[in-house]
């Protein structure tokens, strides 16, 4: 068995995002968890990665325990796999910590791989209409690798912003359009909103 190319696209997007590997015995499942708000998000989600034979999509309560307080989410987890392992072994290393690999530059080339990542840790400031990916939970190293595929790729232009001393993806109005066009065609109705 093999992924299509389409799924591989999808899976990268979706790593670099809000998505997680997890090891279950010998080989990793994919899963997939948003807030309500996203709900329409996890549907599609669903239907793109259906080749991995997933979960049903659950609705489940989450208590976030810096506040106490109780939120709807909704998630499902893909077949556990060997098919999987590739990326796990490609973007969590022998930590078993999420990062980004010294050669994303050979799997983060779609619009779609774009397209979902920026789903899920993008925005649009409506201040200055210029855009972002949340890329805090990486090292300024790892967010330079970014960078420079976005560059190599897309020929995207971005600079690294900091947010409460964490790297940030950030492009300016001159190029902010450039990657709205790049994506829009992969981006679900429910996110346009985050598009010029």
């Amino acid at each position: 068995m093999s992924l299509t190319q389409q799924c591989r696209d999808f899976i990268v997007g979706a790593i670099l995002g809000d998505a997680c590997l997890e090891r279950n015995g010998k080989n990793v499942r994919l899963r997939i968890d948003h807030g309500q708000r996203q709900q329409a998000l996890v549907e599609w989600k669903f239907q793109q990665l259906v080749e991995l034979s997933p979960s049903p999509v659950r609705r489940v309560e989450v208590m976030d325990p810096r506040t106490h307080k109780t939120y709807i989410h909704f998630r499902f987890v893909s077949q556990t796999t060997e098919l999987l392992n590739e990326y796990f072994e490609l973007f969590y290393g022998q930590q078993g910590v999420k990062c980004v690999p010294e050669n994303i530059v050979s799997y983060l080339n779609s619009a779609l791989s774009i397209a979902v990542w920026y789903m899920d840790d993008g925005g649009r400031r409506g201040d200055c209409r210029s855009g972002y990916f949340n890329t805090q939970a990486f090292r300024s190293e790892e967010v330079n690798l970014l960078r420079d595929c976005l560059m190599r790729n897309f020929n995207l232009t971005t600079r690294t912003h900091f947010a409460a001393g964490r790297p940030r993806i950030y492009i300016a109005k001159a190029h902010f359009q450039q990657l709205c066009d790049l994506i829009q065609p992969h981006v679900i109705q429910d996110m346009q909103y985050k598009l010029l």
